[in-house]
């Protein structure tokens, strides 16, 4: 997995209740903040989500 598709799943998981464009802003500024982080961060966002497994099985 990318590190664009880890930031792609996180911020839907955050935002896939809401869909009005201020929350569509908000996601695109979210996706953009978590683009900047590195994949090892993003990674402990993910597992906090639910959106990544980080056991041994799961990489």
């Amino acid at each position: 997995m990318t590190k664009e598709e880890l930031a792609l799943r996180i911020t839907r998981a955050i935002y896939k209740d809401r869909r009005n464009i201020q929350s569509f802003n908000a996601y695109q500024s979210i996706k953009s903040y978590f683009l900047d982080l590195e994949l090892a961060d993003l990674i402990g966002i993910a597992v906090q989500y639910g959106v990544y497994d980080s056991s041994p099985k799961g990489l």
